[in-house]
């Protein structure tokens, strides 16, 4: 059974205390329970939409800031469904319906909460998701909120309610986080720093226990191989990724690793080479029209964004999974030749 939460004298409500029982609520419910944990735990402001919601569930603002607002999709998923970029893409209507925008940038300020695990997200739904830098959590992170209430209401702790996590899914990770309890701690105690630092609460939005599981496994020694980890995207790692990287070589027994300085290069000598590098895929791959390839607007932002790996290309904006499959490793090894 969930357990009651008391608020105020008005009503109570009842959060879930396993992901099985989050599994069990209908879409609602799971939307009431999401809106109530980032309203009770997380300092929001904010409202339930209508039905007719423009692809919004929830709208959520900062007591202090009322007027920079985010919505929030809620997508309670079985373990077959697919997410898929069509569903992620409702959302846009709601950004100018509600008023989405980030004041300072003009970005839509969204996030997605689904209990489905990431990869039952489509290859061009991720793609969507990290193009339109949607924050999204997943399954895992779902678990989390529960551990997160679990502490806060002071709960009896029952490892059987967390399953598909990290530490108690199955005996060999069990195993794997036991032979390397002292990576695990450094992980644990650098995510508290980080969390610290940066004013990022609870912790486990500066990365999970199944980021921590795939950094063991993997371990990056390049902010490059950061990106190739479970729940370490673009943002984190311009927030933290160059810390966390030296502190796992330094753990590792290697040199911490230097700051990039940056790459200078003549913007009209790198607009011509693109130009170029453009005719050269269109003649190879038999494309008719060079916008095809990429149009003008595309070969602008890869100017002032300079993609050195297939997953920053895949981020600028009319270069889809497809291209880049097609063609991304090469056009990334052309650019690199250059610089």
């Amino acid at each position: 059974m969930a357990i009651d939460i008391k608020l105020g004298m008005k009503r109570k409500f009842d959060y879930p205390k396993s992901i099985k029982e989050v599994d069990e609520l209908s879409g609602e419910e799971f939307e009431r329970f999401v809106f109530r944990y980032l309203k009770e735990y997380q300092s929001y402001e904010g409202q339930i939409t209508e039905k007719n919601d423009y692809g919004v569930d929830i709208l959520l603002w900062y007591p202090e800031n009322k007027s920079n607002r985010y919505g929030v999709q809620c997508k309670r998923y079985g373990p077959k469904t697919v997410l898929t970029e069509n569903d992620l893409m409702k959302m846009q209507k709601g950004v100018d319906h509600y008023g989405l925008r980030d004041p300072k940038t003009s970005k839509p300020n969204l996030i997605l909460f689904t209990s489905a695990e990431e990869h039952q997200v489509s290859t061009r739904g991720l793609a969507y998701i990290e193009n339109e830098e949607i924050e999204a959590y997943y399954r895992d992170d779902i678990i989390d909120i529960l551990k997160h209430l679990d502490e806060g209401l002071g709960r009896n702790i029952d490892q059987s309610n967390y399953n598909n996590i990290a530490f108690d899914s199955s005996k060999k990770k069990n195993e794997s986080f036991k032979e390397n309890s002292k990576f695990v701690d450094m992980l644990k105690s650098e995510r508290k720093n980080i969390s610290k630092y940066n004013k990022i609460t609870p912790v486990y939005l500066v990365y999970n226990d199944k980021t921590i599981e795939d950094i063991i496994i993997k371990k990056p020694i390049t902010v490059e191989s950061l990106l190739e980890v479970t729940g370490i995207d673009h943002k984190r790692v311009e927030l933290f990724g160059l810390y966390l990287v030296n502190k796992i070589r330094l753990f590792l027994q290697l040199e911490p690793l230097q700051p990039k300085k940056e790459t200078l290069i003549n913007k009209e000598e790198f607009e011509n080479f693109l130009k170029e590098l453009r005719k050269k895929i269109a003649a190879y791959n038999k494309i008719d029209k060079l916008y095809n390839v990429f149009n003008n607007e595309t070969l602008l932002e890869i100017v002032e964004k300079i993609p050195k790996n297939e997953k920053e290309l895949l981020n600028i904006k009319g270069i889809g999974p497809v291209k880049v499959e097609l063609w991304g490793k090469y056009f990334i090894a052309e650019i690199n030749k250059f610089l």
